[in-house]
């Protein structure tokens, strides 16, 4: 927590900075709620940016955090056509709720299973080598790609346009026992999240994401 102290100046020049802006007193307590204004403060910092969103007749400007953040408190719901059970299982909990409560976008590492760049390989090859090397607690599961879901396509756009962001954290069986891994992609102009079949190709344009350390 900040021990900061505004004086006489520093107030002032506020006040002259929000009425340069033509902002109104409803405004300025709207932005005193919540993150927004941590967030104009990674501007500063050079952690976040700001992106002008233009359509047919109006321009809009929006700031983009890098930072997703996570409430590992919470356990996300998963679809009914997974294996409920499985899911309950201590092990997969315990899986699930490792990584950190934020992670900054920007910083994550791409990664290829070593024959993937060459030529195409099943998914459980992929997951079999990742489980092996105990690579998993560093890789995206399915809460981290909720949270990357949550901060909208323009955020998509920024980070992960024409990729395919995979889940390999939270590999779960289908009903039917066939493994899937949740992962991201941009359909039809809106951001999705589906469920691949690990017995399906997987190839370069399908990388592992994993947290920086």
């Amino acid at each position: 927590m900040s021990n900061l102290m505004l004086d006489v100046d520093q107030a002032g020049e506020l006040k002259a900075a929000f009425r340069r802006g033509g902002w109104t007193n409803s405004e300025i307590k709207q932005a005193c709620q919540g993150r927004f204004l941590s967030d104009v403060r990674g501007i500063l910092l050079g952690k976040a940016r700001i992106v002008t969103l233009k359509t047919d007749d109006t321009s809009e400007t929006v700031i983009i955090d890098p930072i997703v953040r996570i409430d590992r408190s919470v356990r996300p719901v998963y679809p009914d056509f997974l294996d409920q059970e499985y899911l309950n299982k201590p092990e997969f909990i315990a899986l699930e709720k490792l990584g950190p409560p934020e992670f900054d976008a920007s910083r994550l590492r791409k990664w290829w299973h070593p024959k993937q760049k060459r030529k195409v390989i099943k998914g459980t090859v992929i997951h079999n080598f990742l489980v092996e090397k105990m690579m998993l607690p560093s890789c995206l599961g399915f809460v981290e790609l909720l949270g990357i879901q949550a901060k909208g396509i323009e955020f998509f756009h920024r980070h992960f346009k024409g990729q395919v962001v995979f889940g390999w954290r939270s590999v779960v069986p289908f009903c039917g026992g066939d493994l899937r891994a949740p992962y991201l992609v941009e359909d039809d102009g809106e951001m999705v999240l589906y469920w691949r079949w690990l017995g399906g190709d997987f190839d370069a344009t399908y990388p592992a994401l994993r947290f920086a350390r």
